[in-house]
């Protein structure tokens, strides 16, 4: 069912932006995207009206968002920890959007980036935060959890195995969010109603979790044993692994970084600044439910 909102997805090309794509597909909004081999990504997407062009072209942005009734950024992680990539490619895109006089921006970011951290993935959200702000563009920035999708969903069949792989400490705190309930929230919440929110909230699931807290719901959904492995040694040979990312100048010489803040803090808000509406968030319980149903289904 059509909402009559036409939304412009940058940097949704690749398989990271997959659920929010089809989200806002199911959620009726008509899409605009941009990308170097359109008919890669309309063989993907085949409602959605995709457009030749590179987000680090602020007039390819620029052309995309024209008559868009909100834009949704997704900005690309870049290597070895250095967060100038990104950054760049948040700059290039706001030159566009404002160019083209783009009425409302919903941007993904992290928790916990008011401050700098000294993790590339969390200082480029920090900085783009900034750009995003004095750009003068209305906007709405979901600072959310580790998704759901991304830790459970391509590691299933190692969890019907009873292994959860996530090695580390196991006394730290972890806050979710459901991919898919970012394109529900963006446009029920904030794009059908005008609403620009003019600062960043967290869209996090309800609670926070240990590690242990984590291997009991999943082992009482599953029906049998489930353990995450020992943080020696696997989290010490992800470390001593990092050199050999950073020479491949593979997406992991950032990712282990990130883990490695992980590991000493968690992955909480310092600060929660919560969304004070009614939407009802995805509960990792309820994620973890559907998983394993849809496997055994």
């Amino acid at each position: 069912m059509s909402t009559g909102i036409t939304l412009a997805a940058i940097g949704c090309s690749g398989p990271v932006a997959h659920h929010f794509v089809e989200g806002f597909a199911t959620e009726g909004v008509a899409l605009k995207m941009l990308a170097r081999n359109p008919a890669a990504i309309n063989l993907r997407y085949p409602d959605a009206q995709v457009v030749q062009g590179s987000m680090m072209n602020p007039d390819d942005v620029a052309g995309v968002v024209a008559g868009a009734d909100a834009g949704f950024l997704v900005t690309p992680m870049g290597m070895n920890n250095d967060p100038s990539t990104e950054i760049e490619a948040a700059r290039r895109a706001l030159a566009g959007m404002s160019a083209a006089g783009l009425p409302h921006l919903v941007y993904t970011s992290c928790l916990g980036v008011d401050r700098t951290q000294g993790v590339g993935i969390l200082d480029a959200k920090h900085e783009i935060e900034r750009l995003i702000r004095d750009s003068g563009i209305p906007f709405s920035i979901l600072r959310c959890g580790t998704y759901m999708e991304d830790l459970f969903d391509p590691r299933l069949e190692l969890l019907k195995k009873g292994k959860f792989l996530f090695p580390l400490h196991r006394r730290r705190r972890f806050t979710f969010t459901s991919q898919r309930d970012i394109p529900r929230f963006a446009v029920r919440e904030l794009i059908a109603k005008g609403q620009a929110l003019g600062r960043a909230i967290d869209l996090v699931a309800p609670g926070t979790w240990l590690i242990p807290e984590i291997e009991q719901l999943l082992a009482e959904t599953a029906g049998f044993k489930i353990k995450a492995p020992p943080r020696f040694p696997t989290f010490h040979i992800f470390r001593a692994l990092l050199p050999f990312f950073r020479l491949r100048k593979d997406r992991m010489s950032s990712v282990i970084p990130l883990l490695v803040h992980f590991d000493s803090h968690g992955y909480l808000s310092p600060d929660p600044v919560p969304y004070d509406g009614n939407f009802e968030m995805t509960s990792l319980e309820d994620h973890v439910q559907s998983l394993f149903a849809q496997s055994i289904g």
